[in-house]
């Protein structure tokens, strides 16, 4: 069918499908760039850096990418988290939220308040943990 020929109504829907297509799949290539970096898989690829890399084939700012390699390093001992993080079932900036609170092994508990809880819940949830800087 031609877009000409599309309604709005059809027009608008096709454009939310693919935007949130869009930025799920953009989570899923976050996920694995911290394995790409660890392989070095960029250079193999003939990419000069993982920030090429990953602007080149999915858009990403560098900015962008070193929050994810950072985020990854945090993660290193919450293998739940680090899960999500790597299947993209939640964004990067979400995960990143209670990252630096939850606890290195049990950290099952956040994930599961993070699947459930939308972003504004989740950061007072966030706060009523974290201590207050004296």
């Amino acid at each position: 069918m031609e877009l000409e020929n599309l309604s709005d109504k059809d027009l608008y829907a096709r454009c939310q499908e693919y935007g949130t297509a869009a930025r799920v799949w953009r989570r899923r290539f976050a996920g694995l760039l911290p394995e790409v970096a660890r392989r070095e898989l960029h250079r193999r690829r003939g990419h000069a850096s993982i920030y090429e890399f990953a602007f080149k084939l999915a858009g990403m700012s560098a900015a962008s990418v070193d929050k994810v390699l950072h985020l990854a390093e945090k993660l290193a001992d919450k293998p739940a988290l680090l899960a999500q993080l790597e299947s993209g079932s939640q964004g990067w900036s979400k995960i990143e939220k209670v990252a630096f609170i939850a606890p290195p092994e049990p950290d099952k508990e956040w994930a599961e308040q993070e699947e459930t809880m939308g972003t504004h819940a989740l950061e007072a949830a966030v706060q009523a943990v974290r201590p207050f800087p004296e």
